[in-house]
């Protein structure tokens, strides 16, 4: 398959038509955008164009404010660039407004809440012991502290063993572990500050706890259960701001997100003061009805080379146009805008023969699929789902599962025998195979004949190659003894040509 031919198409039209242009844009394939920065060459009154963050940050609001109400945004389809920023300012600000009185009313309860819970915590591990909270309140002498440490921390208070320290452990849940610990008041601050390096966390113990343990802890849960009323009523109060500006919240999602990618494009916008102008990258074969989408925007186009800007650093996109089951080798062929020629075709057909006819294995075949899908959505887990199907096929030739099982007689002769030797061969050559389309991709890219030839890099350096690697296949797959010489004279020669070929190109 071939590379496709690029050209930079310039396109320039009224202003007027600049957010219809950029929704066209938007929506055309094959169109790539150059940014004006690199277009614009300090030229005096030649301007580039700056994105309205405005609309984006609009939209980070309204994504919040949609988190808060639960409002569900992932069915919106797209909206308009049709809408007045201002009209959509002031509604978004007045709802905000609304959601936020109910917003801190909630957070409120939650904070209270939390607090309640850590003191029932408390209360539950004191329930255990036989402590009096109103006389460790009281206590004249010592100062007590509740509070909870984080579980990973708990080991590190082994080391304050010797100071003057009663620390007792009230339980703990996944995080931490509730706790309290006395000193004197003449100890307090550094004991305060010991447990401040293990990450202590105060919980105030509320006024109305004291008395009988279960009586305190009861008084507890109800104020608990008071804080999840007051919690559940605020989430009523927001549900309903959602349920009466859910229309208008999602036309305003829809529209902002719509211009908010809208105004992306405005950074490939070059501002000629009475005209603006649009460059991009675009395949020659399509370059048509690209110009014909923009067609009704009266819009003016020059077609320009695609390397007109090269020393602005303006290099165009390399697309090739390979089938669905080959385009994951272009990982491995590596094609670029200058080659001549796309060899992603022959590197594919290499892969998939020598995985077919060489290590075909219905096993592995069925292993390389499964991986394949476990990375289907990386380039490499497609191109082992087709090595894995080439295998699989093969193994259904061969009959083999996991190259031990024989399910039948192969289709093809072959060796019973299983031998490491396959895989070798294999390795050999995929190697071989990538050196040949290595070089026929550089003969074809080279412009001088005198090096398609007499170069290491052409028909030399593949002769030289192919001469080397069936020494190499004979040495390791055969018992021959051949004699050496050949490949001696083979390589002196060629070292000789390219010599020569050095001494040519000095000369001229």
């Amino acid at each position: 398959m071939a590379i496709e031919e690029m050209e930079l198409l310039d396109m320039t039209f009224d202003k007027k038509y600049l957010k219809e242009v950029l929704c066209q844009l938007k929506e055309t394939k094959y169109f790539y955008p150059q940014p004006a920065t690199k277009i614009v060459n300090n030229v005096k009154d030649v301007f580039t164009m700056t994105p309205d963050e405005d609309y984006k940050n609009m939209l980070d609001e309204l994504k919040e404010l949609a988190e808060h109400v639960k409002l569900d945004t992932s069915s919106v389809k797209e909206g308009s660039i049709h809408f007045a920023k201002e009209d959509y300012r002031k509604a978004l600000d007045d709802v905000t407004k609304e959601v936020k009185q109910y917003l801190d009313i909630k957070e409120e309860f939650v904070t209270e809440r939390g607090q309640n819970q850590a003191a029932y915590e408390i209360l539950e591990g004191l329930s255990n012991t036989e402590l009096n909270m109103d006389e460790v309140k009281e206590c004249e002498y010592m100062e007590a502290r509740f509070g909870r440490i984080p579980r990973r921390n708990k080991d590190k208070l082994d080391y304050y063993r010797g100071q003057s320290i009663m620390f007792l452990d009230l339980g703990e849940d996944a995080k931490s572990v509730y706790c309290l610990y006395m000193t004197t008041k003449a100890a307090i601050l550094k004991v305060d500050n010991i447990f401040q390096s293990v990450g202590f966390e105060e919980i105030e113990i509320p006024d109305f706890v004291h008395g009988r343990m279960e009586d305190a802890k009861k008084e507890l849960l109800e104020e608990i259960e008071s804080m999840n009323a007051s919690i559940r009523k605020a989430d009523s109060r927001l549900e309903g701001i959602r349920d009466a500006h859910e229309e208008e919240l999602l036309k305003m999602f829809a529209d902002l997100t719509f211009a908010a990618r809208i105004e992306e494009f405005k950074v490939f916008v070059v501002d000629y003061q009475s005209k603006y102008a649009i460059y991009g990258f675009v395949p020659v074969r399509v370059a048509k009805d690209i110009k014909k989408a923009f067609e009704k925007y009266n819009v003016e186009y020059q077609d320009l080379p695609a390397d007109i800007y090269g020393d602005q650093q303006i290099i165009a996109p390399t697309l090739t146009n390979n089938y669905p089951w080959a385009k994951p080798f272009e990982a491995i062929s590596k094609v670029k805008q200058s080659d001549h020629v796309d060899t992603t075709l022959a590197t594919a057909v290499l892969f998939i023969l020598v995985f077919a006819l060489m290590l075909g294995d219905i096993g592995l075949g069925v292993v390389l699929v499964l991986l394949g899908l476990l990375m289907r959505k990386k380039t490499s887990g497609k191109m082992i789902n087709v090595l894995g199907i080439a295998s699989f096929v093969g193994g259904l030739i061969y009959g083999d599962a996991f190259y031990s099982i024989h399910l039948y007689p192969s289709v093809i002769p072959v060796a019973d025998a299983f031998s490491y030797q396959r895989f070798i061969n294999a390795i050999l050559l995929l190697i071989v195979g990538q050196f040949c389309i290595g070089k026929v991709k550089a003969i074809y890219n080279e412009q001088s004949m005198i090096n398609k030839v007499f170069s290491i890099k052409g028909v030399v350096g593949i002769v030289m190659g192919l001469a080397v690697a069936a020494y190499v296949a004979i040495a390791v797959d055969t018992t021959w003894h051949v004699s050496y010489l050949p490949l001696v004279v083979v390589l002196v020669l060629g070292i000789v040509l390219n010599f020569i070929k050095k001494a040519l190109d000095k000369k001229q």
